[in-house]
């Protein structure tokens, strides 16, 4: 029943909060005929799906699978990284990168596994002894915090678990997710995760003992909101942005 369109449906709207009531006024149809789609009395048409999915804010790779279970086709397509068809989009991506030079970009896949990096953010990382972790969240899991390179270890990583819980939150679950949410947590000592309200912030910053220098940067991440493809959808771009006027000049920048 769980893995049924009812069954997707139901844990969706609980998940966001919503009533039987509030989507039946959302979907223009009553919240008896919604009850009967989640028990499997009903099944709702194709058009209906995509609708709900995008109501609830459901993630492209649950609405497919909504359809799917319903007996339909989906609606998004899940390329390869390497299909011609996305090289325009990669082809952005690179150049966006490229252009954040001298500052350090990286290109993630949903699990957090590095799919690109510009020059400036693969020379960080092997300063930071990452290069050789595929994945960024293991990396972190796998660095010592005493011997560090990152100066300020426990809020950053208290400040990567936060996004990477929403994440989770907003995907409705990932296993690889949730396991690398587990292990990063137990990286923290207790408590070390809460929010201390004497040294709020406008902004967490990450900082860094590299090349002999004491840098610190703050994050932008993008993502492809109107792209109908479950592959780029999920690919995240984080920008490195320097904190002080110490990193800008070793970057060569004014400040």
């Amino acid at each position: 029943m769980r893995n049924s369109v009812g069954g997707i449906i139901r844990k969706w709207r609980k998940a966001r909060m919503r009533s039987q009531l509030h989507l039946s006024l959302e979907m223009g149809i009553s919240a008896k005929h919604i009850s009967f789609i989640e028990t499997g009395r009903s099944v709702p048409s194709r058009k209906m799906i995509v609708n709900i999915g995008e109501f609830l804010n459901l993630p492209k790779r649950e609405i497919n699978r909504a359809l799917y279970s319903a007996g339909y086709a989906p609606v998004y397509t899940e390329l390869s990284f390497d299909d011609n068809r996305l090289k325009p989009v990669f082809d952005a991506i690179d150049q966006m990168i490229a252009n954040h030079m001298p500052y350090p970009a990286i290109v993630m896949n949903q699990s957090w596994n590095v799919i690109n990096a510009n020059e400036s953010a693969k020379s960080l990382m092997s300063e930071l002894g990452f290069s050789g972790y595929e994945n960024l969240i293991e990396a972190l899991i796998h660095d010592n915090p005493e011997k560090s390179k990152i100066t300020n270890w426990h809020e950053t990583v208290a400040g990567v678990l936060a996004r990477l819980r929403h994440e989770i939150s907003m995907l409705g679950g990932s296993d690889r997710l949730e396991d690398l949410e587990k292990r990063l947590h137990l990286c923290l000592s207790p408590n070390a995760d809460e929010i201390d309200i004497i040294d709020i912030q406008p902004f967490l910053s990450t900082k860094l003992r590299v090349y002999d220098k004491e840098l610190s940067f703050f994050s932008i991440i993008s993502q492809l909101s109107t792209i109908q493809d479950i592959t780029v959808s999920e690919v995240k771009i984080e920008l490195l942005f320097p904190t002080d006027e110490r990193t800008r000049e070793f970057y060569g920048e004014d400040a």
